[in-house]
């Protein structure tokens, strides 16, 4: 069974009809059906358009790389290009993971649950987490901005600690922004956007309405 397209997924997750995408990004029934079945191939214009209309938007996420390096020959260490965000319900999440301080102390492993929403917890989460290096594990539950946060904190190696050091640096040293001018400049930007939208769908509605059917 082919996977379903975007426009669907979009519009059952907003709990619509055909009919009712169709008529918030004015097209046709017809036409939306097109789509889902990859009867037609929408523009990125007109994709950006019908998810929208259901409340959504298309989004780049950075590709993230982790490189292995070792300090001493034996440890492995997963080293990311780049930082990323986590989604809240993840970010704030409960999770099992030893108690890296006891575990080290005693020599084993004695697992608890930690909730990511309490700050220490969080840091300690972290802490073992990097020292882990297990990328499936970074990438679901260590959120970038979080990270940054915490990372004064962390009980980290000296040289994991220098490995992960230009990501922050670079997080940190960001440019200064003015949110008068930014703010202004995206409100601007969106009402030339909406209105070339929807010029955009009343050409291809009288386009489809000239054609006829067939």
């Amino acid at each position: 069974m082919e996977r379903p397209t975007i426009i669907e997924i979009a519009r059952k997750a907003r709990g619509w009809t055909q009919r009712d995408l169709a008529g918030a990004a004015g097209t046709s029934q017809a036409t939306v059906s097109a789509y889902e079945r990859r009867e037609k191939s929408p523009s990125l214009a007109v994709m950006e358009r019908l998810i929208g209309a259901a409340g959504y938007s298309l989004r780049l996420d950075v590709t993230v790389d982790f490189i292995p390096i070792s300090f001493d020959g034996h440890t492995i260490y997963q080293i990311p290009n780049r930082l990323w965000r986590v989604e809240p319900r993840l970010s704030f999440s409960k999770v099992t993971f030893p108690d890296w301080p006891t575990s080290r102390e005693s020599g084993g492993f004695i697992m608890r649950n930690w909730d990511l929403a309490v700050r220490e917890e969080r840091r300690r989460v972290y802490g073992y987490l990097l020292r882990e290096s297990v990328p499936v594990w970074i990438y679901r539950w260590v959120d970038g901005a979080l990270l940054v946060d915490l990372w004064d904190e962390l009980d980290l190696p000296k040289q994991l600690r220098a490995a992960w050091q230009p990501l922050i640096n670079d997080a940190r040293n960001g440019p200064i922004e003015n949110p008068i001018y930014v703010g202004f400049d995206h409100i601007q930007k969106g009402k030339k956007d909406e209105l070339a939208e929807r010029i955009a769908a009343l050409r291809a509605g009288t386009a489809q309405d000239l054609a006829g059917p067939g």
